[in-house]
């Protein structure tokens, strides 16, 4: 980081490089947007966004010194010996590796953050009481020493924590394309350090073969010295913790012949888990399921995927597999789906999705969903089993279930929020006019209209094609705050409610650019007459963000996957709000058992 010079000079650079960039961003920016972010000093900008507040972890790190633990910590995330080798290469060329180290007062730190990036690791040091071991007094190489262990564990722990937050330029995804030491140390140099102006060449990572970044050839040759010391050695589950991500050590599966079909891709989803934990059966129905798992030594998070060959399940049936399981473990149920006969798993998906909402400690991989949206991509000609597209998709369904909606410290999506979404929004971004609404949101606009609450303007003669009226109705439905917009408001109102109403402010202030890594499933955004809301990512749903749009001439737009900018779009700085009382990355809790 302290190769790069040029510091950001006034508001307008921020306003430009801000509104340039678009709501989602393509693993590879464009050369013209990297060369932006370096010379104006842009260390840190995510369009889109993460669920900061719900991917952390807090375990006591492993290993004899920084550079063993800081290892174990990422292996525990899912990163490869070769990955893991690359992360490590670049903090030795940038601390030695050293949690507080620094040479100036610019930069700081594990990765030498600076900037911005630097004052939101500070803030969250100071938010944990370690603001002190900021100071100079503990940059150099013996800091470690001058702290109690704990005290440096607990930096070290924030500091990987921050790192594992910030995914701007994708770097996580693309570094998971790694298959070489040297090719993950220059994809972490190039897209998380950004050191550019060095005196030797990208070479493995061909998107930027030939370009210079400063130190590249020692950050390759300490991955691999890290490489062969650690590769083999690395801890996957530290202390007994499960790390953010779950990659199938803490999962078993019991299934049937979709599961089948699956095997492999749930195999390379789920690289920790075993085979003996997978337990599927073609043509196995629900009550042979239940049985299966009496028997079964389950893991703490257990996948059901039954119900395709046992429909109109009854509630008795579906209570017997919970208390078989176990209430104290994480369930996942699949919803079921069968193209030819849409109709056919509506009860059990019913029973699934009302399980959710009411007990915290079960969750929705929504296959039924995700698959009706493009059945012809996904499954086979029966219209029923997956093709090799629909496999890849069922395991990938499954794992971001998990890993959206569960962490070590309790954190989760709602089921009953992002199945709403799913509901109510269409997956894809279309152009107005697009008068076409979901069934569902369409029931639920009716649903609102009889009850006399707010659903917006009418485009076309078709009631609830309006921004304000969407997010209403998802934000009342969803549970976030059932009382929302109880004026029966615009979009302005609706601001002027959730500030009435205690609704936290996430931007610093109404005139600065919001962090987009604070936001979170649920926080609603307001701009110049136009609302939103972030949904978080959402298999099959392209977009991290829904929106609908009202026009008086007919252009309006029903909700859908959005496309707006998550800081600045219609001429002002996108204002983003949170429920104070309900977070939809909070599983509702209303009858918990």
């Amino acid at each position: 980081m302290k190769k790069l010079k040029k510091i950001l000079k006034t508001l307008s650079i921020i306003i430009v490089a801000l509104t340039i960039a678009t709501p989602t961003y393509a693993a590879i920016p464009s050369e013209d947007i990297l060369d932006m972010f370096n010379k104006n000093g842009i260390y840190y900008y995510n369009p889109a966004g993460n669920e900061d507040d719900c991917n952390t972890i807090s375990t006591t790190l492993a290993g004899k010194d920084t550079a063993e633990k800081i290892w174990n910590f990422f292996i525990e995330q899912g990163f490869t010996d070769a990955q893991t080798a690359g992360i490590l290469g670049n903090a030795k060329a940038e601390s030695g590796p050293g949690a507080t180290r620094a040479s100036n007062s610019s930069y700081w730190g594990l990765f030498q953050w600076g900037g911005g990036r630097k004052d939101r690791l500070f803030k969250k040091l100071n938010e944990a009481g370690f603001s002190k071991y900021t100071s100079q007094e503990y940059w150099g190489t013996d800091a470690e020493n001058k702290m109690p262990p704990e005290d440096y564990d607990g930096i070290l722990r924030i500091e990987l924590e921050f790192t594992m937050s910030e995914k701007d330029l994708d770097w996580q995804e693309e570094l998971k394309k790694a298959n070489s030491p040297e090719m993950a140390a220059e994809i972490f140099l190039v897209l998380f350090e950004r050191a550019v102006g060095g005196n030797s060449e990208i070479i493995y990572y061909a998107p930027y073969a030939g370009r210079l970044y400063q130190a590249t050839s020692k950050r390759r040759d300490f991955a691999k010295e890290y490489f062969n010391l650690y590769s083999g050695k690395g801890t996957k589950s530290v202390n007994g913790a499960t790390g953010r991500l779950e990659n199938g050590k803490n999962v078993s599966i019991i299934g049937d012949s979709i599961t089948v079909g699956s095997h492999n891709a749930l195999m390379q989803k789920f690289p920790d888990i075993t085979e003996a934990d997978i337990n599927a059966r073609s043509g196995r129905g629900w009550d042979e399921g239940v049985s299966i798992a009496r028997g079964m030594n389950l893991k703490d998070i257990v996948v059901f995927a039954l119900g395709t060959n046992s429909p109109n399940l009854t509630e008795e049936q579906i209570t017997t597999a919970i208390n078989v399981i176990g209430t104290n473990k994480t369930i996942v149920f699949v919803t079921n789906y069968n193209d030819a006969n849409k109709d056919l798993h509506t009860t059990n998906n019913n029973f699934f999705k009302n399980l959710a909402k009411n007990n915290s400690n079960i969750i929705i991989a929504d296959w039924a969903q995700t698959v009706s949206q493009n059945p012809s991509t996904y499954l086979k000609e029966d219209q029923l089993h997956p093709n090799d597209a629909g496999k890849n998709l069922f395991a990938e369904i499954i794992w971001k279930a998990i890993n959206s909606n569960t962490n070590e410290n309790g954190c989760s999506v709602s089921g009953e929020f992002q199945s709403l979404v799913t509901s109510y929004a269409w997956p894809d971004y279309h152009s107005a006019p697009w008068h076409d609404r979901m069934p569902a949101y369409a029931d639920a606009v009716n649903q609102s209209i009889s009850e006399g609450r707010y659903v917006g303007g009418s485009v076309a003669g078709v009631p609830g094609i309006d921004c304000g009226g969407f997010v209403t109705i998802l934000v009342q439905n969803s549970g976030i705050a059932p009382d929302y917009n109880d004026s029966k408001g615009n979009t302005s109102t609706q601001e002027a409610w959730v500030r009435s109403h205690g609704w936290q402010l996430i931007n610093d202030s109404v005139s600065s650019y919001v962090d987009t890594s604070l936001l979170q499933p649920g926080d609603v955004a307001f701009s110049s007459g136009h609302t939103f809301i972030y949904v978080g990512e959402i298999p099959g749903f392209n977009s991290v963000i829904a929106s609908a749009s009202y026009s008086y001439h007919g252009a309006g737009r029903a909700p859908m996957a959005g496309a707006e900018d998550l800081t600045f779009g219609n001429g002002a700085i996108v204002r983003w709000y949170r429920s104070t009382g309900f977070s939809a990355s909070e599983t509702p809790s209303f009858n918990n058992h």
